[in-house]
């Protein structure tokens, strides 16, 4: 059997409030949190608020890691009355306390937790700390226009997906996208016209791309997408419908409807004969370029 196939096992029926071994909670305060110390989720944080929770890189875990190594279903974080403990789902690269592989293993506050490439810990805090590191990890990985991911964080993660693809020789492509004429919208409407038009295009982008896939802004009015594990053929598609879906919104700021079009340049490769993601990203841009000296509006493949 393994880790997609496994069931969790049944957890007994406790609670957070029996559980004391990290620190003293008068009043219940401090709860656990699962920190990311690692990799391209480092920062994030999770609150622990079921006895059972999941952890992998599938959708449908209750923490879903980006770590290429990490199994679909890797693992679970159960709490006990006498304890928080880590349990192992038959993970292909197994968990590790520290040095030690574990099966299922009790955590106390000097336990590391690696799973793939990826480094955690069990923490507890106050709301108000967590929601203050919290913000601090989305001004360090957030675009604050567009609340898309930045180009740092984009980076980090798209390198992780590539590890992947190459591992499964899985299909990747990468997508950049640039707004047409974008000086021409701020100089005719103001800037704010031309932010406007942007956070709409974020938007359309949000409602868009899977959990799997990642958007970005590249930079000033260029966006970057990569979609996992579809081929050619459907990311071109992909790249027509959202070119598409662009075309024929109405962006209106104040009494304006403004125009909008968008360039796409498309560089898919598959598994094991996919080059750097650098590489992949310049011509990915260098299918941008014709497309915008070919007329814009439209999509050019590398």
């Amino acid at each position: 059997m393994n880790d997609q196939d496994q069931d969790p096992p049944t957890i007994p029926s406790t609670t957070l409030e029996t559980f004391s071994s990290f620190s003293c909670r008068k009043g219940g305060m401090p709860e656990p949190y699962l920190e990311i110390l690692n990799g391209g989720d480092q920062g994030k944080r999770f609150k622990l608020t079921r006895q059972c929770t999941i952890f992998g890189r599938s959708p449908e875990a209750d923490i879903v890691l980006s770590d290429p190594k990490v199994s679909r279903i890797h693992g679970a974080l159960i709490i006990q009355a006498d304890g928080i403990f880590l349990e192992d789902y038959n993970s292909t690269n197994g968990t590790f306390i520290n040095d030690d592989r574990v099966e299922k293993c009790r955590l106390d506050a000097m336990s590391r937790i690696w799973v793939g490439n990826t480094q955690m810990k069990v923490d507890f805090k106050r709301d108000e700390e967590a929601i203050h590191e919290e913000t601090l990890y989305a001004a360090a990985h957030t675009d604050c226009l567009t609340q898309l991911a930045n180009r740092r964080s984009f980076l980090l993660r798209a390198e992780q997906e590539l590890s992947l693809c190459k591992r499964t020789n899985a299909p990747i492509t990468i997508i950049m996208s640039d707004v047409d004429h974008f000086k021409h919208k701020n100089d005719t409407y103001g800037h704010p016209a031309g932010d406007h038009v942007l956070k709409e295009i974020a938007n359309i982008l949000r409602e868009n791309v899977r959990q799997e896939d990642i958007a970005a802004r590249y930079g000033g009015e260029e966006f970057i997408i990569l979609l996992r594990g579809t081929v050619p053929e459907l990311a071109c598609s992909w790249a027509e419908r959202l070119r598409n879906t662009v075309e024929y919104h109405h962006f209106r700021y104040n009494d304006f409807l403004i125009p909008t079009t968008v360039s796409m340049g498309v560089c898919s490769r598959q598994g094991r004969n996919i080059e750097e993601l650098q590489l992949l990203i310049k011509l990915a841009d260098d299918a941008l370029y014709d497309a915008k000296k070919n007329g814009r509006n439209r999509i050019e493949v590398a």
